[in-house]
This record gives structure tokens, sequence and C-alpha cells, in this order.
């Protein structure tokens, strides 16, 4: 398998995960939708502040988008799966 073949996967296992994912965000609540965008870029606290919700709010969101596949939990921070 050639480093063209590897990148060839590459681009189109990312193709399909963000289609995939895609359908999953349209399914989201606006409220956890503003969430998932601002996750990676902002903090909980800082989140919290911008929409005007409880902190747990922000940490069920997190929790259940993880579940479904949506974010992906390193240490204590979450992130985007693409």
């Amino acid at each position: 398998m050639t480093n063209n073949d590897i990148k060839r996967i590459r681009e189109m296992m990312e193709f399909l995960t963000k289609r995939e994912l895609s359908k999953e965000l349209k399914k989201l609540k606006p409220t956890e939708k503003k969430i998932y965008d601002l996750t990676g870029i902002k903090g909980q606290t800082e989140i919290v502040k911008i929409l005007n919700i409880a902190p747990n709010t922000v940490s069920n969101a997190w929790k259940k988008l993880e579940k479904e596949g949506i974010l992906i939990k390193e240490g204590q921070k979450y992130k985007k799966v693409v």
C-alpha cells in the first residue's frame, strides 16, 4: 500500500464520517447544537455564560453527544470527532 492509497483511504473515511455526522447533528435540539458548535472552542464556563444555561446542561449534553459518537472525551475535555 502506497502513501497515496493511505491518503485516499483517510479522505474517504473522513468524508463518510462527516456525512454521517451531519445526519446526527440535524437531530440535535437547538441548545445541544449550540453546545456542540462551541465545543473545542470554548470551555464549559464560557459556554454557560454565552448560552445562559446551567453548567449541568452543558455536562449532560457532552455526555449524550459522546454516547452518540459525536464527541470524544480526551482527559477532562471533549472534542469533535471530525
